[in-house]
């Protein structure tokens, strides 16, 4: 396995434990470690693209299948806005990038504050 390669599994492995968005259906590990072995793009390189091609700074990425098509998903903080940037894992290339609205960014809500005692 290349380097880059292991560094992009380490990256997922870590991003899987900190509670990221991948659902089991999408990917075991069997089958992301045969993807990423196969990926003439790495992760880093696909970071790279997305945060080239927004002018801004990822914030996550991960690798993602939807309709039977292996690609990464690169969000890129730019200022004040969110960007979601696809990139192909065998060609390196932008294939969507679209802004996050803020209703999908993850929240946490705020504690609500009680009443003081005493009051009705």
């Amino acid at each position: 396995m290349k380097l880059t390669n292991k560094l992009s599994l380490a990256v997922l492995l870590a991003a899987l434990g900190s509670g990221a968005a991948l659902a089991a259906h999408d990917y075991s590990l069997e089958r992301a470690n045969k993807v990423l072995d196969s990926a003439k793009t790495t992760l880093s390189q696909a970071i790279s693209t997305a945060e080239s091609n927004v002018g801004g700074k990822a914030l996550s990425a991960r690798l993602a299948r939807r309709h039977n098509e292996d690609f990464y998903d690169v969000r890129v903080l730019r200022g004040n806005e969110l960007t979601d940037v696809h990139v192909g894992i065998d060609d390196g290339k932008i294939l969507s990038s679209r802004p996050v609205e803020h209703g999908h960014m993850t929240k946490r809500a705020a504690p609500e504050k009680a009443e003081p005692a005493g009051r009705s």
